[in-house]
């Protein structure tokens, strides 16, 4: 199952860029005798469509390569090879932070869980925006390339990840009222282990899952056999999902997560901390959608999404001798609606889509040692957005896919000294012909907006390093948001029954340039009030507004299927730099190809294969970021379906034990290892 979208560029120099596809190859069931390689995306235009077919640089994966290539230990696993897609890692963190396009941190990125923002951000030594999610809930991942704050609000000027979790329909098969799927696995490096039940129960038009998962790791050894301290981690989660058809068309869903991770971090003044992370969220949301009633295909969600970090200090810091605790906390409420409306006039069919959304996050954080300023480089404050968007969609002739969306934002940022405000209007235009069967080509003009968030506007204080070392941080109540014009054009190619009557062809390349106005970096400049040791510090941290930054490049996916074997390949190239001065943006990921190559067999009870990423250097840094080498890594993958209820997988991750470090992580990734895992169910009719 392939999934695909993408963007252009007005550069036509563009270089191409290769990012590894998460290709979906979606093999069914071992009986099924068709190959699923159009799967469904939401992210475009909150319309489901084939991601083939998308006019734009989406991409999904669903369950069944989750299961069958990857059974990932975290989401990284996956979501790095996506085309234009890289992820962050702290090896002594269970975070993960999502980079699109080279645009990361503070909600550039809009990461959805059950359509939940995940708007956690706790700056430090990592990225500045991460998520924490447990990879044996997810059910599939659709992911949109390039601005879509038309629809999805303030954000997401990089792009959007939606996260949508498992439902009793996964584990419940045809004529079964109930089940229980238990799944175990181990991995030699780090000695990691996993340990997942899930079970669903369906009476009449009521239906509920839950699943119970524990994970232990030990510290893992990268490919040199260096042990990576403080690495390992014991994290147990939960999830409660059930649905309610009332009426024909009518569904009700509530979801409810629990996320609990243990560790050790050791990334500030050398100083360990015993960390306990705590992820709740709650959502409901209620749908209609009848086929015979075009005028209303409606969604309604709200939702609670509750981050919270305790830590207490194992050894002494630089700055102070004592040992004390700490507390970081995120909440984040909001909700979502939206209705389309369908119409036809003549050979014209026209799909209105209309909306509003808004969120709240307030920031709470506290120290033992200083009071409300725990964590130093993330303050205490409240953030506020607010938005509603149109969105017309119309086919001309069959052949012409004319796409136009306006949205209105607003926002407001407080704190108990500082305020700020602000609103935008931004429009988003695309076109789309299908000049052959089989051949779209498209082209879009979409504007981001991204409204500052509390640590950019309101961050102050102090950042001690002892010893007479540190900086000070300066708030700037004037930020401006960041303004994004996206150009971007591509073709998709979807193909057929070429070779023989099983096999078919699904690529697409995508162009795009993104300018920024007002990007918001982190400036570091003296400080006029220092006049030597006892009078402060001599550098002073503000973030500021850059007049412009240009991101721009090329992404190309490409699947063939046959049946018995499939071959997927994915890239991107990508360029970005601050027009200001001409230096490159940190967050820009490495160039970078993915190939997967994998076989069918016995009656596709096993599927087996290889995916080989490439991933070329990265010497286009400024100081705020380290270089890093050119690698290649190698995984192998295995599934075979002992009998109907039971299945075995293998992993080989990093089979010739390279060593490497992926851009902007901390540590190194890890060594060769093997994971085996058994999958057992049983169902009861």
């Amino acid at each position: 199952m392939l999934q695909l979208r993408g963007r252009v560029t007005k550069s036509w120099a563009l270089r191409l860029s290769i990012s590894a596809s998460a290709l979906a190859i979606a093999s069914a069931s071992a009986s099924a005798q068709t190959v699923q390689l159009d799967g469904i995306v939401l992210t475009f235009s909150k319309m489901a469509e084939s991601a083939i077919e998308a006019l734009s640089g989406s991409s999904a994966i669903d369950k069944d390569q989750l299961d069958q290539q990857f059974q990932a230990d975290s989401v990284s696993q996956f979501m790095n090879t996506i085309p234009g897609v890289t992820t962050q890692e702290n090896a002594l963190d269970t975070a993960q932070a999502i980079n699109i396009r080279g645009l990361q941190d503070f909600g550039r990125v809009n990461v959805m869980i059950e359509g939940a923002r995940q708007n956690f951000q706790k700056s430090g030594h990592n990225a500045d925006g991460t998520f924490y999610l447990e990879p044996e809930m997810i059910k599939r991942v659709d992911v949109t390339r390039g601005p879509t704050s038309t629809i999805y609000g303030s954000g997401a000027i990089g792009g959007v990840v939606a996260f949508d979790l498992l439902d009793a329909d996964d584990i419940l098969r045809p004529g079964e009222y109930a089940a229980i799927r238990t799944r175990t696995r181990y991995g030699t490096n780090g000695n990691n282990r996993l340990g997942s039940a899930t079970g669903a129960v369906r009476v009449g038009n009521f239906d509920v899952l839950g699943q119970l998962n524990g994970r232990w790791s030990d510290d893992y050894e990268d490919g040199g056999g260096n042990t990576i301290e403080h690495s390992g981690d014991t994290t147990k989660s939960g999830l409660l999902k059930a649905r309610w058809e009332l009426a024909p068309g009518h569904r009700v869903t509530g979801t409810v997560i629990d996320y609990h991770s243990d560790f050790i971090d050791q990334t500030e003044d050398a100083t360990e901390w015993d960390t306990t992370v705590t992820n709740r969220q709650y959502t409901l949301g209620y749908t209609f959608a009848r086929p015979d009633i075009p005028l209303f295909d409606f969604s309604a969600k709200v939702y609670n999404n509750t981050i919270k970090v305790d830590q207490n200090s194992l050894t002494p810091n630089i700055v102070s001798s004592d040992l004390y605790s700490r507390s970081f906390k995120v909440e984040t409420t909001g909700f979502d609606v939206f209705n389309t409306s369908r119409f036809e006039f003549g050979s014209a069919k026209v799909a209105f889509t209309y909306g509003a959304d808004a969120f709240e996050d307030r920031v709470s954080n506290f120290s033992e040692e200083s009071g409300d300023l725990g964590f130093n480089s993330t303050p205490n404050g409240r953030r506020t957005a607010a938005g509603a968007f149109v969105q017309s969609k119309a086919t001309l002739l069959e052949i012409i896919d004319v796409i136009a969306a306006l949205r209105y934002d607003k926002y407001e940022l407080k704190s108990d000294k500082y305020s700020s405000d602000g609103d935008h209007v931004s429009p988003k235009l695309t076109v789309g012909v299908t000049p052959l069967a089989g051949v779209t080509l498209f082209a879009t003009y979409a504007e981001g907006y991204r409204a500052p968030s509390v640590t950019e506007t309101l961050v102050e204080g102090v950042h001690d390093y002892g010893r007479g070392f540190g900086f000070s941080y300066r708030p700037n109540p004037d930020l401006r948001p960041e303004i994004s014009h996206n150009i971007e054009g591509g073709v998709n190619l979807k193909k057929d029954n070429i070779f023989s009557s099983r096999d078919a062809l699904r690529a697409k390349v995508v162009a795009f340039q993104n300018k920024v106005d007002d990007y918001i970096d982190l400036k570091l400049s003296s400080n006029p009030d220092y006049h030597g040791p006892g009078t402060g510090f001599p550098l002073i941290a503000q973030y500021v507004n850059v007049s412009n930054a240009t991101i721009e490049g090329i992404e190309f996916e490409a699947m063939y299927d046959a049946g018995s074997w499939f071959l997927g390949v994915g890239a991107h190239r990508i360029r970005g730099k601050n027009d200001d001065t001409g230096a490159p943006l940190v967050t820009i990921p490495a160039d970078q190809v993915t190939l997967t190559l994998g076989i069918r067999a016995f009656d596709d009870k096993l599927v087996a294969g290889t995916r080989t990423r490439f991933v070329a250097a990265q010497d286009r840094v400024t100081d705020l970021a380290a270089a890093t080498s050119g690698y290649t890594v190698v995984d192998l993958f295995g599934e075979y379906q002992l009998n109907d209820n039971a299945t075995i997988n293998v992993n080989i991750d990093n089979l010739f034990d390279k060593e490497y470090r992926q851009y902007l992580d901390l540590e190194n990734s890890p060594g060769f290892s093997a994971r085996v895992g058994l999958t057992m169910r049983l169902g009861v009719q």
